[in-house]
C-alpha cells in the first residue's frame, strides 16, 4: 500500500488510521494486539478486488436503495400533503379557522422530535427489515383516516399519530444503508434517497391535483380523496418492503453465495466486528452528543426549517403570486424537481472528494439569495426564480449533514444515536416551519417567513463553519499524537470500543 493509502480514510478500519498508531512503542500488548487487528483488517480490505466490490455494490443499489427510496418518497408525501390539501377545501371542510391550520401542523412534529432517538434504538434492536415496514404500513393507515376526520380535533389527532409513525423513517433508512455500504459509500446514497423529499413536493403536487378530481363517492371528495389514495399506495409499499428488504448483506438474495460472504465482511473489516450486536449501551448512546453533533444539530435545524417551510407551503407561496390554486400546484412541481437533481448529484460528488462541511459552504449562500429576492423584488418572475434558488440548500443540507454525522461516528449504537439527533433535534426547525408562513402575510408576499428563512440559512452556515474548523482541529492534533495517550492503560475490548475517539480516526470535513 501507498502513503496516501494508508492516510485515506477509506482504506482505514471504519476512518481508522492505524499508521500513526504502530509508531508508539511503549503501549501494552493488550494495545498493540488491538493495532494489529485493526492493520490486518485495514489490508483486507485493500486487497479486495474493486471490480468484484463493484459488482456487489451495484448488486445492491438495484435492490435495496429503491426500497428505501420508496418508503421515505411516501412518508414524505403523507407528510406534506396537508398543504396540498388546504387549498382544495380542507380549511373549510374541518373549520381550520385563525392558528388551527399552523397547530394542526407542529403537533405532527412535537411527537416525531421526540421519538426519533427511541425509534432509531427500536430499529437498532429489532432490525430494519422488521422495523421499517411496521412504520411505513402504521403511516399509511394514519394517513388514509385523514380522508374521514371530520373534526379539527380528528385532524390534530391524526397529524400527531403521523408523527409517532414518521419518527423513526429517515434515520431508521440511514442505518438501514449503513449495514450495506461504507462509510465513504454511504453519503451518495443517503443523498439519493433524501433528495426525493424534493421530488415528493412534485408528485405530491401531480398526485392531488389528479386524486381531487375524482368524482365524490360516499364522504370522499377532493382533498380527502388526497389522504385515501396516497395513503393506500402508502400501505402498499409497507408491504413490498416487508418482503424484499433483506436482513443484511449476508442473507441478500440477490447475492451469490461468495458475494454475500464477502460483503457482509466488508462491513465487519470496517466495524471491527463479527456481526451486528443488538446489545444498547448508555455509554454509547452518550457518545453520540459530542460537540460537533450538538452544534451541527444547530445546522440540521435551519436546513429543516427551511425544507419543511417550502415543503408545506410552496403552493401557498405561488398562490400569493397571484396564481390560481390549481396553477399553483402544477407550478410547484419544477422547483422540487430541480432541487431533486441537485442533491442528488451534490451527494454523489460529495461521495467523490469525502467531503461534506466544506461544499455545504458553498452552498448555503444560493439559499441566501433566493430568500433575499423574495424579500426586496415584488415580480412574480422573479420570485418564482427565487423559489428555485431556495430550496438548493434547503432539501441537500439535511441529507448532507445526516451523512456527516454518521460518517464521523463509530460503532453502530452511536452511529444509530447520532442520525437519529440530527434528524430528530433537527427537526426542531420543522415545528418553527409550521409557523412561518401564516395566511395574514400572504397580501405582502409571506416576507416574515422568508426573513426567518434567510436567518436559518445564515445559521447554517455559521455551525457548519465551526464544526469544520474543529475536526481541522482535531485531525491535526492526532496527525501529531496528541490524543496517542488515549490508549495507555486500555484492555483489547476497550481499545475495540473507542470508535471514533480513538487517535487513529480521521473526521471527514
Amino acid at each position: 500500500m501507498t502513503p496516501t493509502e494508508l492516510k485515506d480514510p477509506e482504506y482505514g478500519l471504519n476512518g481508522l488510521n492505524t499508521g500513526k498508531v504502530s509508531s508508539i512503542t511503549s503501549m501494552k500488548q493488550d494495545v498493540t494486539y488491538a493495532e494489529d487487528i485493526a492493520a490486518e483488517a485495514r489490508m483486507k480490505l485493500a486487497e479486495m478486488d474493486p471490480a468484484i466490490r463493484a459488482q456487489i455494490r451495484r448488486k445492491i443499489d438495484l435492490n435495496v436503495m429503491p426500497l428505501a427510496i420508496a418508503g421515505y418518497l411516501v412518508a414524505f408525501i403523507d407528510r406534506s400533503n396537508a398543504g396540498n390539501a388546504k387549498l382544495l377545501g380542507l380549511v373549510d371542510d374541518l373549520h381550520l379557522t385563525g392558528y388551527r391550520f399552523n397547530i394542526a401542523l407542529s403537533a405532527f412534529f412535537c411527537t416525531y422530535v421526540t421519538l426519533e432517538i427511541p425509534a432509531n434504538l427500536l430499529c437498532k434492536k429489532f432490525g430494519p427489515k422488521r422495523w421499517l415496514p411496521i412504520l411505513v404500513s402504521w403511516f399509511g393507515l394514519t394517513t388514509m383516516c385523514f380522508a374521514f376526520a371530520e373534526t379539527y380535533a380528528a385532524f390534530v389527532g391524526l397529524r400527531i399519530m403521523l408523527g409517532v409513525a414518521e419518527a423513526g423513517i429517515m434515520p431508521g433508512t440511514a442505518y438501514m444503508l449503513s449495514t450495506f455500504y461504507r462509510r465513504h459509500e454511504l453519503a451518495g446514497r443517503i443523498g439519493i434517497y433524501a433528495s426525493f423529499a424534493s421530488l415528493s413536493g412534485a408528485f405530491g403536487g401531480l398526485l392531488a391535483t389528479g386524486f381531487s378530481k375524482i368524482p365524490p363517492w360516499g364522504i370522499i371528495h377532493t382533498w380527502r380523496n388526497i389522504f385515501f389514495f396516497e395513503g393506500l399506495i402508502t400501505m402498499a409499499v409497507g408491504v413490498c418492503m416487508y418482503f424484499f428488504i433483506p436482513a443484511g448483506p449476508s442473507v441478500a438474495r440477490f447475492l451469490t453465495p461468495a458475494e454475500r460472504e464477502l460483503a457482509a465482511r466488508v462491513i465487519e473489516l470496517e466495524v471491527l466486528s463479527s456481526g451486528p450486536s443488538r446489545s444498547i449501551r448508555l455509554k454509547d448512546v452518550a457518545a453520540a452528543f459530542n460537540f460537533p453533533n450538538t452544534v451541527m444539530v444547530l445546522a440540521s435545524a435551519a436546513c429543516l426549517l427551511t425544507m419543511n417551510s417550502l415543503s408545506l407551503f410552496v403552493p401557498s407561496i405561488i398562490n400569493a403570486m397571484g396564481y390560481s390554486a390549481i396553477r399553483s400546484q402544477l407550478l410547484s412541481v419544477p422547483p422540487y424537481a430541480f432541487a431533486t437533481v441537485v442533491c442528488i448529484v451534490f451527494s454523489i460528488y460529495s461521495d467523490r472528494i469525502k467531503r461534506r462541511g466544506v461544499p455545504m459552504l458553498l452552498l448555503l449562500p444560493i439559499g441566501m439569495v433566493g430568500f433575499i429576492l423574495h424579500l426586496t423584488v415584488k415580480s412574480p418572475g422573479v420570485r418564482y426564480f427565487a423559489v428555485f434558488l431556495s430550496m438548493v440548500p434547503a432539501f441537500t443540507g439535511s441529507p448532507t449533514l445526516l451523512a456527516w454525522s454518521m460518517d464521523n461516528s463509530a460503532g453502530p449504537t452511536v452511529r444509530a444515536v447520532a442520525g437519529a439527533i440530527q434528524a430528530g433535534f433537527g427537526n426542531l426547525g420543522g415545528l418553527l416551519a409550521t409557523w412561518t408562513f401564516l395566511s395574514k402575510d400572504a397580501r405582502n408576499g409571506y416576507k416574515s417567513g422568508n426573513a426567518i428563512n434567510l436567518g436559518g440559512m445564515v445559521i447554517a452556515a455559521l455551525s457548519i463553519a465551526v464544526v469544520v474548523l474543529y475536526y481541522k482541529w482535531e485531525n491535526a492534533a492526532r496527525e501529531k499524537g496528541h490524543r496517542d495517550h488515549l490508549l495507555e492503560g486500555l484492555t483489547r475490548e476497550e481499545v475495540e470500543n473507542l470508535g471514533n475517539k480513538h487517535p487513529g480516526f480521521r473526521y471527514t470535513l
